[in-house]
This record gives C-alpha cells, structure tokens and sequence, in this order.
C-alpha cells in the first residue's frame, strides 16, 4: 500500500513545542493529522471520541472525495451538514433548517446514523457492490477466456479447412484469409472495447466495495451514513450502463456458416464465410430483485385456485411526507414504483425494496400515471390539461402533449402510444413522439364531466372506470361499446388494471374492495376486501411478470403490495 508522510497539525501550530512529531492518524471532523500522542489526547476528548480516525498509512485507500463532501451542505458548502429529512430524502445544515425544511419531518443526523453499519441499507449496498463486483469479474474473466478459445476455435477452423484444400482449394484458400481477418478485427474489438471497458468498470466496482469495508471499519456511523448515500447516488447513476455490459453479448465464437454443405457435397462453396457468432451466457449471480419476484404460480384466464396475498404495507407517513394521498401509482419491471402524491403536489419514487428514495415536486396536479418503458413514464396534469412524458432516471419532463380538455386517466395502449381520458372529449390515442393519432367519439365516453381511471390489453381494448356513476365499461379498438358493468359489490370505481390475460382488477374506493373482472364483463370475483388490508383503495397497478399488485390503499397514506399465487 502507497504510504504518505504528514506532520502532526497541533505540534506545527503549538509554538512551544520544539520537536515536530510524524503524524500517524487523521480525523475527518477536525480535518487534522495527528502523532501518536497528540490522538491519544484527541480520542479523550467526549464530543471527538466518535470522530472518524484512520490511519495515515491507510488515507490513499479511502474515497477522500466522498468523505469531504459528505461533511458539506449542498446548498452552502461552507455549512456542516447536521441534519436529515426523510422527506426530501436528504442532508441539511441549521441554514437550511431556517430557510426550507422548517415544515418538514427532520432528525439530527447523528439519530438517524446510529447504528447504520448494521442496518439493512448498509447490507443491502454491501450485497450490491458484493455481487455487481463478482458479476463484472465473471464477466471479465469470461471475455479473457473468449480470447483464447477464439484463438482455439481459429487454428481448428484453419485446420479443418486445409483438409479440403485439395478439392476447393481456390475457395478455401479465401476462407482462411477471411478468418484471420474477421479474428483480427473481432480481436481488436475485445481487446480495445470490450475487456478495456469491462475492466474499467470492475476496477470501479471493487473500489466502491473497498471503500465501503475501509469506511465501516474505521469511520462513525454519521460518516458511514453519509457515504453509503453517496456510493448509492453514485452507483445508481451507473447502474443502467453496468447493467447493460451485464447483459450484452459476452462471448464471440468463430465459425463457418454452411461446412455440412462442404462435407455433403462441396457445392454451394462460394456462400461460406468466416462469421463472429454473439451469444450471452448468464452470470450465476443472483441480482437484488423486489421481494415479490420469488411469487412462482401462473396467472390463468380466470381467478379460479389463485389469489392475491399481502407482501407490504408502505406507510407513506412513516417515510416523512405529512398527510400523504398517493392517488395513482405505476410499477415498472425492475419492480421500482412511482406514484402521485396529492398533497404536496409531487412524484414518490419507492425502490424495489419498498423504501422511498426520494420526491420530485411537479409544476400542477396529476391525476394518471403510467409506465411506458423501463426508462420512460407518461402523467396527466390536469391543472394544465397537458399529458408529460417523463424520463425515469432524470425524474424531469422531456415534453409535454397539450390536450385542451381536463384530463385524467391514462395507460400505455401499445409499445408507441397511449391513451388519456377527457372529461369531454372521450379518450384520445396520443403517439411517442406527441401526435394525436386517434381520437375514440363513443358516445357513452363523451361529455362526462368526471375522472376517467383507464387501462387497456393487449388485443387494443380498452377498460374505463366512473365512481360518480358506479359503471365500468370496454370499448373495442374501434370505439365501439363492448359491456357495460355495475355491481352493488363495486361502488365508486377507481382504479383499473389488466390481469395479464385482457381481464381487469377495478379497486371500489366506497366498497374497500378489489374486484377482478372478466374480458367480456359477465363475470366477476371479489379479490380483496377489508379483511386484506383494503380501505378506501384509489389507483391501482398489476404487473403479469412480477406477478405483483400495488395498491394506493387508505385514502392513499399507504402503498400496499400483493402478490399473485
């Protein structure tokens, strides 16, 4: 290990001492070096005995950016950063306390740090950085051992080659040039990009995985805090580009497109060529996955011999937002959850694992969210009759579709565009990019003057839910009136979902009930009650891979999640 030499900071400033010790220890807090007696005087000290104290001999091993800047306020730098707010999702100085978070759910931050290294966020980013690391090392290792069974695969190519040499020599001839020349540049290729990039990557996941057991080893639990937050804002900026090396092509075989021609009866010599053939194998590693991913049962066309069970009650209060209504919610398939909060007039990001990581405040109300792609969402902000198309990772407008009529609903029709409900003009068919491609006149949609909940299947039919008239009702792709359902079992019709298989989940906010119902509506299943933990259920969303239902449940202070078995 790369050591450094530093001189005792209160020696160099005492003018009475005549000697100048080697320091041996640093202190994050004090931002001083310390000699051997110097630290022992330090570490007696009460209010410096839980100060982060390491080794010189250890400073080139420790992540000193992150360390510095998790002492700074974000918005004064000069300020120290002593409290926390679960609301906004993170760290503040008194500065802050007196200009912006006055009204917010706050702790000093040495309460909330305190023991964080045996916190289940500090293992879940120690198992993270464990397995992202091993997997990048998988892979590194798999690319190394490509090189040479590419070598391999060469020298059995050419060999098998030369032995028609005497039949189609001309032809054959062309083929071994051909090899060298696709191995050199498929070699390059893994050389200078892949193994390069795949290197890089494992190089920096291992350091944040050091990083992590040198701070826990020898840091407080405020500094262990504070960078785990640090590492995890850094390592989810990263997570979608290490994801995508994980699940690339990994492997680049040689081989000769058509040889049991050759070996049949040599004709057809002159379409063989020498080909890369891109292939992944998976890594073994399993990756953190939402706890309803180990749900292993089928969704069939009817509800017969399955059922919903509870995974989770999220207690949005709990988490620091005052007097949440979470009103509409969408789940994505990496198991991440985004839902409106009415309130405050926000957007709640929950993790996979259920914790909320963190609110964005949009510029108007919404009403209807829902997921387009892994990295793109729609909304509907009914303040400003527009629909936006939201990027996931940046959590900000890429653009916006004006409507010109109030509103709601909304869910993806297809992979290229969605469907909004006006409170006049029926439903709309809005396209990716923002053109209006369709707009549905059924009669029975138009000038209704209430929220439309929506959602719709994969043949292009269409599921609308009405709590002021206690229907709901399915149009075909066409526009054209399918059924129409009532039930005294379902009163005040919010949220609407599909099943997996064209059938819909519609929560009754007044009945505190579930109700699955069939494609041609003739048939119906209460699925959740109060029993369940249902109570006053608005929004709801079903993912058919996840097996998963989350719920905007208890007027919307709760997110619950139940899985399908």
């Amino acid at each position: 290990m790369e050591t450094v030499s530093f001189l005792c900071s209160p020696c160099i400033n005492e003018e009475s001492s005549k000697t100048v010790s080697d320091a041996i220890a640093f202190c994050f807090e004090c931002k001083e070096h310390f000699c051997k007696i110097c630290s022992e005087l330090h570490s007696k000290f009460p209010p410096m005995k839980d100060h982060s104290v390491i080794p010189c001999t250890h400073m080139t091993a420790f992540p000193i950016d992150i360390l510095n800047k998790t002492f700074q306020c974000d918005l004064h730098p000069e300020e120290r950063a002593q409290y926390y707010c679960s609301f906004h999702c993170n760290t503040f100085c008194f500065v802050c306390l007196t200009e912006t978070h006055r009204r917010c759910s706050f702790r000093k931050l040495s309460d909330v740090s305190k023991g964080v290294k045996e916190s289940n966020s500090f293992t879940e980013m120690q198992n993270q950085l464990a397995m992202k690391c091993k997997s990048m090392k998988n892979l590194l290792n798999s690319k190394l051992e490509n090189l040479s069974d590419m070598l391999r695969q060469k020298t059995e190519i050419e060999t098998e080659l030369s032995s028609y040499i005497s039949c189609i020599n001309t032809y054959l001839l062309d083929l071994i040039r051909n090899v060298k020349t696709v191995y050199d540049q498929e070699l390059q290729k893994l050389q200078k990009k892949d193994i390069e990039q795949a290197q890089i990557r494992e190089k920096e996941l291992r350091k944040q995985r050091n990083d992590l057991e040198n701070i826990s080893k020898f840091c407080s639990d405020d500094v262990t805090f504070l960078c785990i937050k640090e590492i995890e804002r850094s390592f989810r900026n990263k997570e979608d580009e290490i994801e995508n090396i994980l699940t690339q092509p990994n492997r680049t075989d040689l081989a000769i497109n058509g040889i049991d021609k050759i070996k049949a009866l040599l004709i057809n010599v002159e379409k063989l060529e020498i080909e890369p053939l891109k292939k992944h194998i998976p890594d073994d590693i399993i990756t953190l996955s939402p706890a309803q991913l180990t749900v292993q049962s089928d969704t069939r066309a009817s509800m017969t011999g399955t059922r919903l069970t509870l995974k989770e009650h999220i207690d949005i209060a709990k988490m620091g937002v005052k007097e949440p209504v979470i009103i509409d919610c969408t789940i994505f398939k990496s198991g991440q959850i985004i839902a409106i909060e009415q309130t405050h007039t926000c957007l709640l990001e929950f993790t996979s694992s259920g914790k909320l990581y963190r609110n964005v405040k949009i510029s108007s109300q919404a009403l209807g969210i829902t997921a387009i792609d892994a990295n793109l969402f729609a909304l509907t902000q009914s303040g400003r009759d527009t629909v936006q198309i939201y990027n996931k990772q940046r959590m900000s407008s890429i653009f916006e579709v004006s409507i010109r009529d109030h509103c709601s609903g909304i869910t993806k029709y297809s992979d290229s565009n969605v469907v909004v409900g006006c409170n006049a003009g029926g439903l709309v068919l809005i396209g990716r990019n923002g053109e209006k491609e369709k707009v549905f006149h059924t009669k029975e949609l138009m000038h209704l003057n209430q929220n439309i909940c929506l959602t719709s299947n994969e043949k292009g039919q269409i599921f609308c839910s009405f709590s002021k008239n206690n229907t709901v009702l399915s149009i075909d792709s066409r526009g054209k009136l399918r059924f129409t359902f009532e039930s005294d079992k379902l009163r005040s019709p919010r949220g609407v979902t599909g099943d997996g298989n064209n059938n819909i989940f519609v929560s009754g906010y007044d009945t505190n009930n579930i109700i699955w119902i069939s494609n041609d509506g003739k048939n119906s299943k209460e699925v959740l009650n109060s029993r369940n933990g249902i109570q006053n259920p608005r929004g709801i969303d079903y993912d058919k891979t996840l097996k998963v239902l989350t719920v905007c449940n208890k007027n919307g202070s709760q997110m619950s999640i139940y899985s399908m078995q």
